[in-house]
């Protein structure tokens, strides 16, 4: 019966001795997920089950343990959640590859990049970048205002990698209209299509409708 599926569905973490919750709350596709995740550490702890509709999420709070998945056991969960991506360029990125023998062949081509000696030498331009991270907020600072950090700490962090893996001075709080600035928010800045919801939701079936959740530019 479905009751008994749907029972034995949602009390996986339970029987295998994980807090967390024993149904999925429907209302948490419709708020922010770090939210969620802030209310599950509250009431379950650093590590607690989830149900994202009908998969079986681990949810980690705890450094030293993400520390060893991302790094040291990382040949043990190399793979990420498996929603469609239809055939946009995102696709082919590294961090959304499937970990077989595609995602090996380039990360063994990406990683010479990130040797100490190399990434000495992209200090340089995050530090000069950091420089200027710190005289745009000081305006703020001076002024007694409040500082919207996740539009600066987004700014910082696409300045770094236009910097270190371009060679480009993008500037992006000063040229919001920059080339590299304006794709970046259209990939970042997905909205809630049915096509996007599909994909996250029902990926085999978004497959087979070929739907695509992002711009194919």
């Amino acid at each position: 019966p479905l009751s008994r599926y749907l029972r034995r569905r949602y009390t996986y973490w339970s029987r295998h001795g994980v807090k967390g919750h024993n149904y999925v709350d429907f209302w948490e596709f419709f708020t922010k997920f770090t939210d969620n995740v802030m209310v599950g550490y509250q009431k379950f702890g650093r590590i607690y089950g989830y149900y994202f509709f009908m998969s079986n999420w681990l949810i980690v709070n705890e450094p030293q343990l993400i520390r060893d998945i991302v790094v040291k056991d990382f040949h043990i969960f190399p793979n990420r959640y498996d929603m469609n991506l239809g055939e946009s360029k995102i696709s082919k990125a590294l961090f959304f590859m499937k970990g077989d023998d595609e995602w090996k062949r380039i990360r063994s081509i990406v990683s010479p990049t990130f040797t100490t000696g190399k990434l000495k030498a992209m200090m340089a331009h995050i530090s000069d970048i950091a420089d200027q991270f710190v005289t745009n907020l000081g305006v703020y600072a001076e002024n007694g205002e409040v500082v919207d950090m996740r539009k600066y700490m987004g700014a910082f962090a696409m300045d770094v990698i236009s910097a270190c893996a371009y060679g480009i001075n993008v500037e992006s709080i000063s040229n919001p209209n920059h080339p590299i600035v304006v794709n970046a928010k259209k990939i970042l800045s997905v909205d809630s299509s049915v096509s996007y919801i599909v994909s996250v939701l029902f990926p085999p079936i978004a497959r087979f409708l070929r739907l695509e959740p992002f711009d194919r530019n």
